[in-house]
């Protein structure tokens, strides 16, 4: 019987231990010529050694394969671009590229260094693109080519303690979903793992910790069979085989003798208002019973009634800014301090006017830098301060920039210094720089995940430490359906906004104990980003339905804001880890990933069974985003 991979070349990155050396060796066996990357760190990224890597290489080589090794770091650009061109010195092509290599720093989120969260970032998030971009220029030209991503339960689900982790981690599964359909119609497919497995990452996991997961069913429970690292391989290269061919822009969880098809994020419930835009009183009535599914049950005989907040008069649909001096309802933010990255325009402008009309102290903090990050203006800042003055509220301008820790920290300290306290983080910030996989820069990679993913990170990190001292706050981020959907093009913004969604179920997570909590919006809007973005893209994503009546639907930036304050406010006590995509007079409950369907075998799969019965089971219904086209193909 023909091997499934016989020549072909495959490079997998932290392939010289655990998970990693399993899916070289079993790519190997079944006929690739394997390049294993490996810098040999310890789990923490130090201790750089060759020994694991060259290790891999010799049982690959004494089983009658062929390998090579490569002791490079994924973490920077030239180690990638070498890691690659290493597959075309050693073997003179590269087919299957699977990124394998990772460390762990773990800390809670109000204790985590800049250096802990560089590290993570640096391995998992762009030690992926480090690797895929050279290697997609490759696939392109030569139409064909596999990439498998490893991303983790720690950013889809969110584990305490792991907010670096988690960020990276489901970033990657945004990257991935990009990359299929930037690269699907060259032929080439991009899916992503997520495994289960007993590795040295795992061994540092607590006792305590470990017997919980393994109550959820996240670890083996007692008498049942070790996880091994090994158990992911065959579905790798299952994957990476021509009887995947059809298999694209998916994420799926393996371990043992179980693989299972994870649910993309998509609207599980929405709201709707027809009159446009939503007020706060509507959000009382609706969020929790329509989009959360709370349903209030009758107190026990003699039990005393759970009391709520109190819901305050709010204001009419299609209302703007602050209220004029004078005004007599109640203000559910009276007395309240928040932070507003991105506040100068756009939707983070109408969130700043929305929470001081509602009675909070505002720091607008905002570069003024232009779409792409460049430049710098303080008058967008500046505007919004006076008008919110003007209208009788309270708020100061800060020009920080986000995308440094010092930025992310004096933003914080602004608050402190002007208004005493802080009480509400929203992170709104964020700039554009498009271009396809196989042309993105090593720059625009680094400055779209700068402002969008590290700073977040960096005002919520230092806003932690104080919520966590007072045991309260809330923290509202902002993701994308970019990420959570994957746009082409969008690499680098995909990366990112999902890393956010990650990073937020995490943080969640770390600050519940405290008081705090933390969910993310989803904004759709007409905004200088939006308008930045071609026509002919715009088109590609509408889909196959007609657009609706006019009027019907709405997308001003300020639309968004009424569910920001929403969730600032009492009122969303308890509401958590969740993330909400809000676009004009629409309100939707994003689903997080969850198993959609499974397969399961005692004992370890081989790529040959996993071709019989996938098709059928999980490959069932499967949609390619992006099916590959005829070169010659005429375009209109």
């Amino acid at each position: 019987m023909a091997k499934a991979l016989e020549g072909r070349v495959a490079v997998v990155t932290g392939a010289g231990r655990g998970i990693g050396r399993g899916i070289a060796q079993e790519l190997a066996r079944h006929g690739a010529k394997v390049i294993v990357n490996d810098a040999g760190v310890s789990v923490a990224g130090g201790e750089p050694s060759s020994a694991p890597a060259n290790e891999t290489v010799g049982l690959i080589k004494n089983a009658g394969g062929e390998a090579a090794a490569v002791i490079e770091s994924v973490s920077t650009m030239q180690g990638g671009g070498r890691i690659v061109q290493a597959a075309l010195d050693s073997f003179g092509r590269l087919d299957i590229v699977v990124t394998a290599a990772g460390i762990l720093r773990d800390r809670m989120v109000f204790n985590m260094t800049e250096e802990e969260w560089d590290a993570v970032i640096g391995v998992h998030l762009k030690g992926t693109f480090s690797v895929v971009q050279p290697a997609s220029k490759i696939f392109r030209q030569q139409r064909g080519g596999r990439v498998i991503t490893f991303s983790s339960e720690s950013g889809l689900v969110g584990f305490i303690g792991q907010a670096n982790y988690g960020a990276a981690k489901s970033g990657i599964a945004g990257f991935t979903k990009v990359v299929a359909k930037d690269l699907g119609k060259y032929g080439v497919t991009a899916n992503s793992i997520a495994p289960r497995a007993a590795t040295r990452m795992v061994a540092t996991i607590p006792d305590s910790v470990k017997a919980k997961l393994a109550e959820e069913g996240m670890m083996p429970r007692p008498g049942e069979r070790e996880w091994s690292p090994e158990d992911v391989a065959p579905f790798v290269a299952y994957l990476a085989s021509d009887y995947a061919a059809p298999v694209n822009g998916q994420t799926f969880l393996v371990y043992g003798g179980t693989v299972a098809l994870l649910s993309q994020p998509r609207r599980l419930r929405t709201i709707f208002n027809p009159e446009g835009r939503w007020d706060l009183g509507a959000l009382d009535d609706l969020v929790r019973p329509r989009l959360l599914d709370e349903h209030a049950t009758a107190p026990a005989a003699g039990a005393q009634p759970e009391t709520q907040p109190a819901r305050p008069e709010s204001r009419q649909a299609g209302t703007e800014g602050p209220r004029a001096k004078g005004e007599g309802h109640p203000k559910r933010l009276a007395g309240k301090v928040a932070v507003v990255t991105g506040a100068g325009r756009g939707i983070g402008r109408g969130i700043a006017m929305l929470l001081a009309s509602e009675g909070a102290s505002v720091v607008v903090a905002d570069a003024g830098v232009s779409l792409d990050g460049s430049g710098t203006d303080k008058s967008p800042a500046a505007k919004v301060v006076e008008e919110i003055a003007e209208a009788g509220g309270r708020a100061v301008a800060c020009y920080e920039n986000v995308a440094t820790m010092d930025g992310g920290r004096r933003v914080v300290e602004a608050a402190l210094k002007e208004f005493g306290h802080l009480d509400i983080v929203v992170t709104a910030a964020g700039i554009l720089r498009d271009r396809m996989i196989f042309n993105m820069s090593e720059q625009e990679w680094d400055d779209v995940i700068a402002v969008h993913l590290k700073g977040t990170f960096s005002v919520v990190q230092p806003a932690a430490k104080i919520f966590k001292e007072q045991g309260s706050g809330r923290i509202v981020t902002f993701s994308s359906v970019s990420g959570l959907y994957g746009y082409s093009g969008q690499a680098n913004y995909g990366a990112a906004k999902d890393g956010i969604a990650g990073f937020t179920r995490v943080v969640a997570k770390d600050m519940a104990r405290y008081g705090v909590t933390a969910n993310a919006i989803s904004p759709g809007a007409q905004t200088r980003m939006t308008a930045s973005v071609p026509q002919t893209t715009r088109s590609l994503r509408a889909g196959a339905f007609p657009p609706p009546p006019d009027g019907v639907l709405t997308a001003d930036p300020d639309d968004v804001a009424p569910m920001v304050v929403w969730l600032a406010s009492d009122s969303s006590a308890g509401v958590t880890g969740r993330i909400f995509h809000c676009v004009g007079n629409r309100v939707s409950l994003m689903g997080h990933p969850e198993v959609a369907r499974s397969i399961h075998k005692d004992g370890r799969w081989t790529v040959e069974e996993l071709a019989a019965v996938f098709p059928e089971t999980l490959g069932m219904d499967l949609v390619n985003p992006a099916p590959p086209q005829d070169p010659d193909e005429k375009r209109g």
